[in-house]
């Protein structure tokens, strides 16, 4: 027997040469960029500074300069910014690649580094910028005039030292997941609770900071300390990309593309069911409960008690935007007002994901026996108590701030059914419609389906609290509000509770 020799298997291609191998094939289907694309980008970023570039400016460095020593607000509400650009962090990674790197180059033989490198840059530079405008913006809100370049360099460094340790927290919490529930309740709450104390700060009188308790020299040094410290870990985690786990980054990769997806294909209704899913998947500790078996309690109405307790995280947001319109009560009586009604709106559903079910299932409800009338008076009930207590409070802070006189959380207890029903209206949505006729604006051509989308449940929640409309725009601040206002609020509520329920079919199906 001649023995023959085993074919040589030709040795894996080298990493650039495959990169490269990839990146011809992706320039031949897709093509390379268009100088009309790099044009519009362009032109839309130029017109978008011209417009808005002014207006930015005055925000971050205010003309007129503050009296007197340094306030707290300022300070407070940097502590908000960057807490907020933290949670949008963890929402968007905030290492990630697009859905075909996930699928193909993710699990290859790839160097990891080359491939997560951008979105480190990416990730760093939008911390440094984002840092520094914050600082800036503190600086012109508390520094004398004229200030000199040190005390605007100074600060400066110093909000993009902090901005890059959220990022880095960011990039932890994304590579260990057993400490991301915790530092991501930790941001969510830094956020709000930084929200309530600046509304409290003003309601109760700005205290002052003494301008000469902090030189800007040690402020530079510190913050340039600080900043050195921070580039030096991101350069570490850079070395460290070689073994960051796959998991994370397809998840993240996942979510960036659904983003992507809501903005390309204008549908913010799948952007909801993908947010409830992520965050369902992610309650790993699920605790038994007895509010379904416990018979003093209506079934529908104990399951969104459940959803409610278990959301006692996102429930910081409601606490957060209750003090916002105390921000607003100096300007514009429109503006005041759809804060107040959009913010109600928003804490009613809370737990809209079960009615949305109901709607897209109607079959579960069919075998237990329930019919359409039944289902919609149990759902209306913990939305109109959620919607009615953030209302009282956010009425309440408006008085004590002294916006407002007479009993106007009284209005708002009464103003939450309305609220509930309007949330309910907006749950039942599907998906928006964009084959209907196209409504052509200098901005391009929007689908009337979409706008009809945005407006549901919006329509319904304007004729429901017309009293309170009308009171907020009415009733000066010196004036107390009428019992009549009450009367006819409440007369708003019942009468849209009746017939949301009689409009609801005998059966559980025709929701």
């Amino acid at each position: 027997m001649t023995p023959i020799e085993a074919p040589v298997r030709p040795g894996s291609p080298a990493a650039v040469d495959a990169r490269r191998w990839i990146r011809r094939r992706r320039i031949a289907a897709e093509g390379r960029a268009d100088i009309g694309t790099v044009y519009a980008a362009t032109l839309a970023v130029l017109m978008a500074a011209g417009l808005l570039g002014q207006p930015l400016v005055r925000v971050v460095w205010p003309p007129d300069p503050p009296g007197g020593d340094a306030a707290v607000t300022p300070f407070v509400g940097a502590a908000a910014v960057l807490a907020a650009f933290f949670v949008v962090l963890r929402q968007l990674g905030p290492l990630s690649v697009s859905r075909s790197d996930a699928t193909w180059l993710l699990p290859a033989p790839l160097p990891r580094r080359s491939l997560l490198a951008p979105a480190l840059t990416l990730t760093t530079v939008a911390a440094l910028v984002v840092g520094a405008v914050t600082g800036i913006a503190v600086a012109g809100h508390v520094a004398a005039r004229p200030a000199g370049p040190l005390t605007v360099a100074a600060s400066g460094i110093t909000g993009a030292a902090v901005a890059v340790f959220a990022a880095l927290l960011a990039l932890t919490c994304q590579r260990r997941p057993s400490a991301a529930r915790v530092a991501d309740g930790i941001g969510i709450a830094t956020g709000a609770g930084c929200l309530v104390l600046a509304a409290a700060l003003r309601v109760a009188g700005d205290p002052r900071v003494p301008s000469s308790l902090v030189p800007p020299v040690a402020v530079f040094v510190t913050g340039a300390a600080a900043l050195a410290a921070g580039l030096i870990a991101v350069a570490l985690t850079w070395r460290a990309l070689e073994d960051w786990p796959t998991a994370p980054v397809a998840e993240a990769a996942m979510n960036a593309g659904a983003y992507a997806d809501v903005v390309y294909a204008v549908e913010p209704s799948y952007l909801t069911e993908m947010s409830a899913r992520r965050f369902w998947r992610s309650r790993t500790r699920v605790l038994t409960t007895r509010l379904l078996s416990a018979r003093r309690v209506p079934p529908f109405m104990a399951q969104d008690l459940i959803i409610l307790r278990r959301k006692t995280a996102r429930l910081w947001w409601p606490v957060g935007t209750a003090a916002v319109p105390v921000y607003l009560a100096d300007g514009p009586t429109w503006l005041l007002l759809g804060v107040v009604l959009i913010g109600a709106l928003a804490a009613a559903g809370l737990t809209a994901e079960s009615t949305h079910s109901d709607a897209s299932n109607p079959a579960m409800l069919r075998l237990l026996g329930a019919t359409g009338r039944q289902v919609t008076a149990q759902r209306l009930a913990v939305p109109a108590a959620v919607a009615g207590g953030w209302l009282a409070v956010t009425l309440a802070v408006l008085q004590v701030a002294g916006a407002l006189t007479g009993p106007w959380w009284a209005l708002g207890l009464l103003a939450g059914p309305a609220v509930a029903v309007g949330a309910f209206q907006r749950a039942k949505a599907s998906a928006a419609s964009i084959g209907t006729i196209l409504i052509d604006t200098p901005l391009g051509a929007f689908p009337a389906g979409m706008l009809l989308w945005l407006l549901n449940g919006i329509d319904v929640l304007a004729v429901l609290t017309l009293p309170v409309s009308v009171g907020l725009v009415t009733v000066q601040a010196h004036e107390a509000l009428g019992w009549h206002w009450l009367l006819a609020q409440a007369g708003s509520s019942a009468v849209g509770c009746a017939l949301l329920v009689r409009r609801s079919g005998t059966t559980a199906g025709s929701l």
